[in-house]
């Protein structure tokens, strides 16, 4: 696979020595290493390149300092995040999370005018894995558009006992490189299905939605609750894993969020809401666009995605029912008690305020909440 890129490696850098110094050829360089965990995916670049993807020159000196380069960081990873695409076993993935980016800064902390051009910096991506990783793709389509026509990537990949390298050009901008691993159907719905239920149990707000929505008093209604939810967010986790529907991460956990709130409010506002399911379905459509963004963090495999996206929803159905199965007695019984419509009032004030502190946080980028 890797042959037709070997005679365009050799030509390029036996042309780098004459070109480097009238910087017709820009080089940079990309490694991915596959691991049972994690894939990492590392970028080179020198800084006068980086300065084409942000401005590291804040102050217009004609001169880099260390603290500029540092301050221009954010900007250099919006651009890589949105310039490099990523394949994960067939699937369109993100880069994970980046680690401080790595170099060997001056010691005087300004960059001379050949370390602009030579001094080059790493930035590092980590992605979890759920199961090994069968294939990785690289598209730097969008990056060639942006920076230079004649600019090239120096591609390594690595896999267990498995390498191979090729070069990334305007012409040739993407490679898939198979790693040979494939996981049996078995384990992937055994660990599909633990998914499910585990986040369901670590979904602090899929929880409070819960909590909030299982006040009602007779058996038909919470059944009609779980079964719009159920349905609600099946349609939307399947639309959104393959790909049909798409929605900005910050506005469905926003509007997570917000369902939480409203639910809640109902709560303090209504005795017995009537045709509350559908409510239910409709909000679990958002739902159902969150539990998609798990699977798309840990990806999916190449083969049987059918299988994976059945298997991920049988287990958040069953870490439901057991969430439902726990609680819905305990307010049963309490509802039964004098005191109950003052415990209804205190735990949906409660639900409100952590929804109102989630759709603050969600909604405009903060992290105050832990959890």
């Amino acid at each position: 696979m890797w042959r037709k890129y070997f005679s365009l490696r050799l030509a390029l850098l036996l042309g780098l020595g004459a070109a480097a110094n009238a910087h017709e050829v820009s080089t940079a360089y990309s490694r991915v290493d596959a691991t049972r965990d994690e894939t990492w995916f590392i970028f080179l670049f020198d800084v006068l390149t980086l300065g084409r993807m942000a401005p590291v020159d804040a102050n217009a000196d004609r001169r880099v300092t260390v603290a500029e380069l540092t301050a221009a960081y954010p900007a250099i990873e919006t651009f890589l995040r949105s310039h490099i695409l990523v394949g994960i076993n067939g699937q369109p993935a993100d880069l994970g999370r980046m680690d401080e980016p790595a170099w060997s800064k001056p010691a005087d902390g300004i960059l001379s005018e050949t370390d602009v051009g030579q001094r080059l910096i790493r930035f590092t991506f980590r992605r979890p894995a759920l199961n090994p990783t069968e294939s990785v793709g690289l598209h730097f389509g969008r990056l060639f558009a942006a920076l230079d026509e004649k600019f090239a990537i120096l591609g390594r990949f690595t896999s267990g006992d498995r390498v191979g390298e090729g070069v990334f050009s305007r012409t040739e901008p993407y490679i898939v490189y198979e790693t040979g691993h494939r996981v049996p159907w078995t384990q992937q719905v055994a660990q599909y299905l633990k998914l499910g239920i585990g986040h369901i149990f670590l979904g602090y707000d899929h929880i409070c939605f819960l909590l909030a929505l299982l006040f009602v008093p007779r058996f038909i209604d919470l059944l009609k609750i779980i079964t719009a939810f159920t349905v609600a967010h099946t349609i939307t986790l399947s639309l959104a894993v393959l790909h049909v529907v798409n929605l900005p991460p910050r506005l469905i956990e926003t509007g997570i969020a917000l369902s939480i709130v409203y639910v809640a409010a109902e709560n303090l506002r209504v005795h017995q809401p009537r045709h509350r399911w559908r409510l239910t379905f409709c909000f679990g459509l958002l739902h159902g666009f969150g539990f998609a963004n798990v699977l798309g963090e840990l990806g999916l495999p190449s083969g049987g995605i059918a299988r994976a996206l059945l298997s991920f929803n049988l287990g958040v159905e069953i870490g439901q029912a057991l969430i439902v199965a726990v609680l819905w007695p305990v307010l049963l019984g309490i509802g039964r008690q004098s005191w109950a419509p003052k415990f209804k009032i205190v735990l949906s004030a409660a639900v409100l305020a952590v929804g109102l502190g989630w759709t603050v946080e969600r909604g405009f980028g903060l992290g105050f909440i832990p959890w």
